[in-house]
């Protein structure tokens, strides 16, 4: 759970606890990223416009992972993920798989 302390401290209790069930549904859940710096933002949004990512990524300098308010969880079947992100939705995040990123979890506008 190491990239959990990289999370904003208004969203980690969060994030730690939507993780914790996911451990509980399937214990190969992983958080794969929190924090991202700028180029890894751009890495990522490059390889997604040339069609090499399985996922969207925002544009550099509009992600929520660049300021520590998303996090990405691997390792589940889809309807693992939809079922943590209707219960993240009910805590008032914003789930990724309402917009084709299942495996993210982002706080809400302005947070």
């Amino acid at each position: 759970m190491n990239k959990l302390q990289e999370a904003d401290e208004r969203i980690g209790r969060y994030f730690t606890g939507i993780f914790q069930l996911a451990r509980m549904l399937n214990p190969r859940a992983t958080v794969t990223s929190v924090t991202r710096t700028r180029s890894e933002q751009n890495k990522l949004y490059a390889a997604y416009l040339a069609g090499r990512s399985r996922f969207p990524a925002a544009a550099p300098g509009t992600s929520k992972h660049e300021r520590g308010l998303a996090m990405d969880i691997g390792g589940l079947q889809p309807a693992e993920l939809r079922y943590l992100g209707a219960v993240w939705k009910r805590w008032g995040g914003r789930w990724g798989g309402d917009f084709r990123d299942p495996i993210h979890f982002e706080s809400k506008a302005g947070t």
